[in-house]
């Protein structure tokens, strides 16, 4: 669960997901049989979670999740100094609440007691990985989405460091993707029902994977995941500066670079309108049943940003507006415009990917929204490209196990897939929807001061 304490917070208990993680291993292992079988675990991990513990590695604050926006003035002020330009180059992660960067100068200035107890600042996977070994060791890929790592020099910044006035004795020890823990404390063992030397694979971040396992891993390979959040996403072997900081750069393994934006809007959204305007137990099927039983929102144009956004206009401020309400509107009309403002959104992600890497010919689509064909389509009108979909809907964690077979020794080779699905775009629709999407752009533009005027009311 996510708890919301205040406007602009986003926390999670570190316990409950270690638990998780434990049921989750104990529950396969269950299933498929011999535990003396296994192999290897590898692990994918959301990016930009927080936390402080102590000398003890207890926690001292919640988990701050990557929807957190609370270091919105630490960001903003940080942003003016001109080492700003240099912390983003370095780390290829824009200057935003939702990095460990600005999270860390929120502690130190609205919490400076806490902020002198602590012995470390770290990942959900890092606090995971202790509890099972007792070391602090992050992988390159979740270091590079910081804020805080020389993507270059494979260590963290100290221009970054410097900004928030900590050393690197407060950070973990950067290690490879392909990096394996083998010392496992006994009584996790003996709980899990597996030898101590069993190899852990440290992983990469969920983004990074989902590339990788969806084999979106050419330059002009273009990869959209939606689940909770969204993503676009482009491989590539070398850094691409965005002199606009639209996008980030952030590390798969030593050798590549994934590159792209991130929304902080995606099914999320669905939810949010099913629980508060429906009040009903939120339903995908059913939301997206209604909503394509309009054929159009019929101008009805909705901004996305109900929890701030990320790229590519990096906008902690931006609102939720629904534009263009008429008494024709009905139920229906509000849902159809939800799911196109979130493909809108992707859209202006996919444009400043595509300007800073090279244009993309096809889509390849992961994550929950892979359900709907309805959606499928939607997304092809709107971004005027084919989108295709496998049979692998959670493309990061199968690029968690590739990672992991490299790291053991062991050749992968993916099944021939007989289930793929392509949607093509329909011109028309697509000429409506780049019609749209000005419109659609304009309406930010125009409130963008206002959404900052917010704050004061």
């Amino acid at each position: 669960p996510t708890f919301y304490p205040s406007p602009g917070y986003a926390e999670q208990n570190p316990e409950t997901i270690f638990d998780a993680v434990l049921e989750v291993i104990q529950t396969t292992l269950a299933k498929t049989g011999n535990p003396k079988n296994l192999l290897g675990l590898s692990f994918s991990c959301a990016m930009h979670s927080l936390m402080a513990v102590n000398k003890m590695g207890e926690p001292i604050t919640p988990l701050i999740i990557w929807a957190d926006m609370r270091s919105t003035p630490q960001a903003e002020a940080l942003k003016q100094k001109d080492e700003s330009k240099i912390i983003y180059e370095q780390s290829g992660t824009p200057i935003h609440p939702m990095s460990p960067l600005c999270k860390i100068l929120w502690i130190k200035e609205e919490q400076p007691k806490l902020f002198s107890t602590v012995h470390k600042f770290i990942s959900i996977k890092e606090y995971i990985f202790f509890k099972v070994f007792g070391e602090y060791k992050i992988d390159y890929s979740i270091a590079s989405a910081t804020g805080l790592f020389d993507n270059s020099n494979l260590t963290w910044s100290q221009v970054a460091m410097d900004a928030i006035g900590i050393g690197s004795d407060k950070l973990s020890q950067p290690v490879s993707p392909y990096h394996q823990f083998t010392n496992i404390k006994p009584e996790v063992a003996a709980a899990l029902g597996i030898g101590v030397t069993t190899p852990f694979i440290v992983g990469a971040s969920d983004g990074c994977l989902a590339n990788l396992g969806s084999g979106a891993m050419e330059e002009g390979d273009l990869s959209i995941t939606i689940g909770t959040s969204g993503a676009v996403r482009m491989a590539s072997y070398s850094y691409r500066n965005d002199q606009r900081q639209r996008i980030f750069n952030y590390r798969l393994d030593e050798q590549r670079f994934i590159i792209g934006g991130a929304t902080n809007n995606g099914a999320v959204l669905l939810s949010w309108f099913a629980e508060n305007f429906e009040k009903v137990k939120s339903d995908a099927k059913a939301f997206d049943a209604e909503a394509f039983s309009v054929a159009d929102t019929e101008g009805l144009i909705f901004l996305p940003y109900v929890l701030g956004e990320r790229a590519p206009i990096y906008d902690p401020h931006a609102k939720g507006v629904f534009f263009g309400v008429g008494i024709h509107h009905k139920l229906a009309h509000f849902k159809r415009a939800i799911l196109e403002g979130i493909c809108l959104e992707i859209n202006s992600i996919v444009k400043a990917v595509e300007e800073t890497v090279c244009p993309a010919q096809y889509v390849i689509a992961s994550g929950g929204f892979t359900k709907s064909d309805l959606w499928m389509q939607l997304m092809a009108d709107v971004l005027g490209k084919a989108v295709v979909v496998d049979s692998k809907s959670d493309a990061s964690a199968l690029g968690a196990a590739m990672m992991g077979f490299k790291s053991i020794g062991i050749v992968y080779v993916p099944p021939v897939n007989n289930k793929v699905r392509i949607f093509n775009p329909v011109e028309k629709n697509h000429q409506g929807y780049s019609k749209k999407f000005i419109l659609f752009e304009s309406i930010y533009k125009n409130l963008k001061t206002d959404f900052q005027q917010l704050k004061n009311l």
